[in-house]
């Protein structure tokens, strides 16, 4: 569940906490990324799916990481480096990590 003051980026967007706009992709994007250390990404692909970003410290480097908790089940995915952190590449975490819920809920316990 992600925190009550964490940003939200939704519709290709993310208003920041002082009021400003920035568009995803953006050089301003890129330097807000450097700003913080985690957010929530609202898809408008898959209808009722968000995850959390997370930016992690790994062997000395930093890397994002998407995580959507369903059914009790944390589910994360892999999203790379801030320079990389583009709404496609968001999309697609986000895709992969609703397919991941899908298939857990399917799959017979």
């Amino acid at each position: 569940m992600p925190q009550a003051d964490m940003p939200w980026v939704r519709h290709g967007a993310v208003a920041t906490a002082g009021g400003r706009r920035l568009q995803l992709d953006s050089l301003a994007w890129f330097a807000w990324l450097e700003t913080i250390s985690a957010f929530c990404y609202s898809s408008h692909e898959t209808r009722y799916w968000r995850m959390t970003v997370r930016r992690e410290k790994r062997r000395q480097q930093t890397y994002w990481y998407g995580y959507l908790r369903h059914r009790r089940k944390l589910h994360n995915v892999y999203l790379g480096k801030t320079e990389l952190l583009t709404q496609a590449r968001l999309e697609q975490g986000c895709r992969t990590l609703t397919q991941r819920a899908r298939q857990y809920q399917e799959a017979p316990m």
